[in-house]
């Protein structure tokens, strides 16, 4: 059986965890509205950027990939 205090921290753990996942959801629609509003905008910007280094497209995605995935190990 479990002491209240014990019950109390599982509580207030459950109850954060549920919030932090409400955020993170929250968050992921709204970049995904604004992706979809901007995706345009964004190929152009692709485009553009990727003619200016001399590169394909899908190069430059995939060093964007890559940057991506260095920042967060980096945060890690």
């Amino acid at each position: 059986m479990l002491s209240l205090p014990s019950f109390d921290n599982q509580r207030l753990i459950f109850h954060a965890a549920r919030q932090t996942l409400r955020k993170a959801e929250m968050a992921r629609l709204a970049v995904r509205e604004w992706l979809n509003y901007h995706d345009l905008e964004l190929e152009e910007w692709k485009h553009k950027t990727a003619c200016e280094l001399g590169i394909s497209i899908s190069e430059f995605e995939q060093k964007l990939l890559a940057a991506a995935q260095q920042h967060i190990k980096d945060e890690i």
